[in-house]
């Protein structure tokens, strides 16, 4: 028997790739929010005590302000989720599309109840809308790892709720 058929070995695999991504996502935006942040607070604190001395004018303010939030946000996700283990959560999929991030890129988001993950090709095979799925994710970013279909549990225990959450 290869690696390539052993299931256990393939979903620590996969999770591994995820958490490379998040490091990598964590080593991309935390420097790059610190230095819009860095230069948002230079340029407020010249702009208000020093009267703009410095060359600094309420619209570069605001469109660093607007900046340091976006890449915050996005270094915070990242941040996160490199401290938290991943997620385990069964739902029903209530609905699945794809989009082309870029040329070569192809991102798929899946729809659990009511919350959406974003996965790539292997992390969804085999998962179709309507399917009871428990789902392997990172919480704070909604990365999916693993997806997996599952008996539907009995009428009435997790239909309509979020379903039964194991490793909060």
């Amino acid at each position: 028997m290869s690696y390539v058929d052993d299931p256990e070995l393939q979903r620590e695999l996969k999770a591994r790739a995820v958490r490379s991504a998040i490091l990598r996502s964590a080593i991309l935006w935390v420097p790059v929010a610190l230095v819009t942040g860095g230069a948002f607070v230079f340029f407020l604190v010249d702009r208000t005590v020093m009267g703009g001395e410095r060359g600094s004018t309420w619209f570069l303010v605001v469109v660093l302000g607007l900046l340091t939030l976006l890449f915050g946000y996005q270094a915070v996700q990242s941040t996160l989720d490199l401290f938290t283990k991943p997620r385990v959560r069964q739902g029903r999929v209530t609905r699945m599309w794809s989009r082309r991030d870029s040329l070569v890129l192809k991102t798929y988001y899946v729809r659990v109840d009511r919350q959406i993950f974003r996965a790539d090709a292997h992390a969804v095979v085999g998962i179709r809308e309507g399917d009871w799925v428990e789902v392997t994710y990172y919480p704070h970013s909604a990365v999916l790892v693993w997806a997996e279909v599952v008996p539907a549990p009995p009428a009435g225990e997790g239909e309509g709720g979020r379903g039964p959450a194991v490793g909060r």
